[in-house]
């Protein structure tokens, strides 16, 4: 599992500001291309994406940045080629995809970085053709167009599976059984995302695209939009999105849409129930459930480590629940910078916060808004440390401690992005 790595790419946002190869639409500067290889000869230089691809359209290219000028790489306008000829994109510092990358023939595309290429703004891989080849930090992906190739690819032991567009799941209908059954393996998304995915399950007790992410999984760079999870199971089930339980290591994800639970069910509009890692994602679902059912934003249980989240949804429990803005029941791990917005509320008995339903772990620079919630409390119980309640108004203002921003962290904000609450630089806010 390269978690380590993956952390350390993710990182490059928290370096100091240093040089750069950029590939844009910009005249090329900078940049000396001979027999099949472009680098950049000064700190700051930049390659034009139709130079590029007119290179790609004779020859396969290699990209490098090396450490004595340029040191990382951003793709900052859309880069395409229809050629057969394979594209490597390559750093040790860093590559950062802010604009679509798509490969319109059959090709090979390789980035040979360390933990694999970041996402921003709207940066996304995209494969026209299945046959083309995809290759992140040396291992070969399984590339795949649908939630039944997704399945498939999982089915057949696909170590490294990638998502290879946008894929509307409509078309599915409604699933009435989780697609993917256990995930061992790593799932890049690629900055693309899976709209329209709707479950309804009247007899498993995990509900969601997938069921469950196994320890040594990763899943990272894929978004949820417009999913509908709904469980007619009674009793004791676990639903979300994208994970009903998950042991592995979620990064860079996101979710819209509703999740419902019954009686003693676990829900949360990303995951039903988090014992892994869960970092830099957020979700946008309004999360219902029944009786003694634990209840969260993001997650209905949290009881790894979480960092860099916000939940946006509403969150409504029946009597005897454990209700909170960004997760229900946490404990062991710490929480930290994350908010929640969401109303809450639940029946008679119930554990409701605007942050958590009750903390059993540790909390710092964790934040729930006092407008919307509709609650004083940041949780229904257990330790209140480290989670504050600020106004909308004050959430919108500036970022809260501990929110790192810009080029040294995580966190965005502007008034036309996310209605000027904080966002994610990494994932676009739907």
């Amino acid at each position: 599992m390269k978690i380590l790595p993956l952390i350390a790419a993710a990182a490059l946002l928290a370096l100091p500001a240093q040089a750069s190869l950029t590939l844009s639409n910009r005249p090329t500067k900078n940049v000396d291309c001979d027999r099949g290889f472009c680098f950049a000869n000064a700190d700051q230089a930049n390659l034009n994406v139709n130079d590029l691809a007119a290179l790609l359209a004779t020859s396969d290219i290699r990209v490098l940045t090396e450490g004595e000028v340029a040191q990382d790489m951003r793709i900052d306008s859309p880069l395409s080629w229809s050629s057969s000829h394979a594209l490597s994109l390559e750093s040790e510092d860093g590559i950062v995809v802010r604009s679509p990358i798509t490969v319109e023939g059959t090709a090979h595309l390789s980035f040979a970085v360390g933990g694999g290429p970041i996402f921003q703004n709207k940066g996304a891989v995209r494969f026209w053709d299945m046959e083309s080849q995809l290759t992140i930090e040396g291992d070969d992906y399984t590339l795949v167009n649908s939630v039944a190739g997704l399945a498939n690819a999982v089915k057949a032991h696909a170590a490294f599976i990638a998502l290879a567009n946008d894929y509307d799941a409509k078309q599915d209908g409604v699933y009435t059984q989780s697609p993917v059954k256990s995930l061992p393996a790593t799932l890049d998304g690629l900055g693309n995302v899976i709209s329209n995915f709707s479950i309804l399950d009247k007899t498993d007790l995990q509900v969601a695209l997938i069921s469950n992410v196994r320890k040594d999984a990763i899943v990272r760079n894929l978004g949820i939009v417009h999913g509908h999870a709904t469980s007619r199971n009674m009793e004791s089930v676990s639903a979300g999105l994208l994970a009903a339980v998950s042991r592995g290591y979620i990064h860079n994800c996101f979710a819209t849409g509703r999740v419902s639970v019954g009686t003693n069910g676990f829900a949360g509009g990303l995951v039903g129930a988090s014992y892994g890692i869960l970092s830099q994602s957020y979700a946008n679902v309004d999360v219902t459930g029944g009786d003694n059912a634990q209840l969260g934003g993001i997650a209905g249980d949290s009881y790894g480590f979480a960092s860099d989240l916000y939940a946006t949804g509403s969150v409504q429990g029946g009597a005897s629940a454990v209700v909170g803005g960004l997760a229900g029941l946490t404990g062991g791990h710490q929480m930290q910078s994350s908010y929640s917005t969401g109303a809450v509320t639940a029946g008679e008995n119930s554990h409701v916060g605007g942050f958590l339903g009750e903390n059993n772990g540790k909390a710092k620079y964790d934040y729930w808004d006092t407008t919307t919630a509709g609650t004083d409390s940041g949780t229904g119980g257990g330790f209140t440390d480290g989670i504050t309640g600020l106004t909308t108004d004050q959430l919108k203002a500036a970022l809260p401690e501990g929110f790192s921003t810009g080029y040294s962290g995580y966190w965005g904000q502007s008034a036309q992005i996310n209605g000027g609450l904080p966002y994610l630089l990494n994932i676009p806010t739907q």
